[in-house]
């Protein structure tokens, strides 16, 4: 590839990332206040939870809900107060509630649940430590800073004297190094879907219980994740697949070229919740 052409590739990936920032900032401001289509015209997949991440709030998961609606799923999409300042590990034990309701308002046995930054820390925690692994099929990951971001101190900075969320996040936190310690749930599938020029989360590498076909990264950024359709398409296949092709191969990653289509790249509980009918539920979890 030519250096002119190089450089027009990077271009127009730098404007297609500030683009998707743009996007997800127009649905930050939405709030938690989404209502939600709960059709169901694919009965046989189970419902899909959503959990935002950090100073988000449930509008930043409707590129997602609306596409995974579109696909035919029914989508709940979880607040956990305003913004998530409180502890990962309180949002995991409303999240586990929040999982447990709805597979017994349903009627169903499990759920598929995706974490988007933040979010990823917060449903690993559930399945990893308060028993979320009972009502979880799959998980994906979707740029979780698994083994923690020093963005984190632009939280410490400003809110840092009452949100633990951001000292959590920290590299090297005793919360991490718990996470990452305690053993992946063996009936639990995961995926961690990263982005290739994402500057707040950097890809961390895969963990314990995430096969390399399942360490996927994408060319975008932070917002991409959940605003770009390619990275949409990788979560909704790993989700739709009735069993794990454990005869995949394995590619070593390459971010470098531009993407034709959707080309993947591998790289070796709270107070009882009443679900109602929009999809949300009547007590949105504490701050």
């Amino acid at each position: 590839m030519s250096v002119g052409k190089r450089l027009k590739n990077r271009v127009r990936r730098a404007v297609s990332i500030v683009t998707d920032d743009f996007e997800y900032g127009r649905h930050l401001v939405r709030g938690n206040k989404v209502s939600t289509d709960m059709s169901w015209t694919r009965p046989e997949l189970p419902p899909v939870v959503l959990v935002h991440g950090f100073m988000g709030t449930r509008g930043t998961m409707l590129p997602l809900t609306r596409r995974f609606q579109a696909d035919g799923r029914v989508v709940f999409s979880y607040a956990y107060g305003t913004f998530n300042l409180a502890s990962i590990r309180r949002s995991a034990e409303n999240l586990t509630t929040h999982l447990r309701t709805i597979c017994e308002e349903l009627e169903v046995d499990r759920v598929d649940l995706v974490g988007y930054s933040m979010g990823g820390l917060i449903s690993l925690h559930s399945i990893k430590f308060l028993q979320g692994h009972r009502y979880v099929r799959n998980l994906v990951m979707m740029g979780s800073p698994l083994r923690g971001t020093w963005a984190g101190l632009a939280g410490v900075a400003t809110v840092g004297a009452f949100s633990p969320s951001v000292w959590q996040v920290l590299p090297g936190s005793p919360f991490l190094e718990d996470l990452l310690a305690a053993p992946a749930p063996a009936t639990v599938r995961m995926r961690q879907i990263h982005a290739a020029s994402d500057a707040l989360c950097p890809p961390p590498g895969p963990i314990e219980g995430v096969a390399p076909r399942d360490y996927i990264m994408l060319a975008g950024g932070h917002s991409s994740l959940v605003v770009a359709e390619h990275f949409y398409v990788a979560c909704r296949d790993f989700l739709d697949a009735a069993e794990p092709n454990a005869a995949a191969p394995e590619q070593v990653a390459n971010t470098d070229h531009e993407l034709a289509g959707v080309e993947y790249m591998f790289e070796p509980a709270a107070a009882e919740l009443r679900l109602v009918a929009n999809g949300v539920f009547d007590h949105d979890a504490a701050e």
